[in-house]
């Protein structure tokens, strides 16, 4: 391979990876966002759909947090992180008779879906943490 440095190599499969895992953390939220969605609504919506509304959400986050970002809190982009994730949810979830399900509950069913991430990301910290310590104890 004429040309190509380990710096290349190892920089293309990073981005190879960070690819993969931004990809996994969609279809990962997506399937969150269709159980929290089944919790409070009372039935799953497409994969599609869900896929869909979190792109949507996280576009209109990523815009939020971008104009929130000069001087606000952290508390209030959060804050309008949820309220506008629970809009985008409104919009582009129907029930299940094709109408809107209303601000309150798609609120709560972006309540129960970050619920679920952080018990998620607690997990993972904790078992990841575990094997850090099992490999430093080595």
């Amino acid at each position: 391979m004429a040309g190509m440095s380990i710096f290349g190599a190892l920089a293309g499969a990073g981005l190879v990876m960070g690819l993969l895992l931004i990809v996994i953390g969609v279809v990962v939220s997506a399937l969150v966002l269709s159980l929290a969605y089944r919790l409070v609504v009372g039935h799953m919506p497409s994969f599609a759909r869900a896929l869909g509304t979190v792109l949507a959400s996280w576009l209109a986050s990523l815009v939020v947090s971008l104009v929130l970002h000069g001087g606000a809190g952290h508390l209030l982009s959060f804050v309008a992180q949820f309220l506008v994730g629970a809009l985008v949810i409104n919009l582009l979830l129907p029930g299940q008779d094709g109408s809107q399900v209303g601000y309150g509950k798609a609120c709560l069913v972006q309540l129960v879906y970050m619920v679920i991430f952080f018990v998620l990301a607690f997990v993972l910290a904790l078992v990841f943490g575990g094997m850090m310590l099992g490999m430093l104890h080595h």
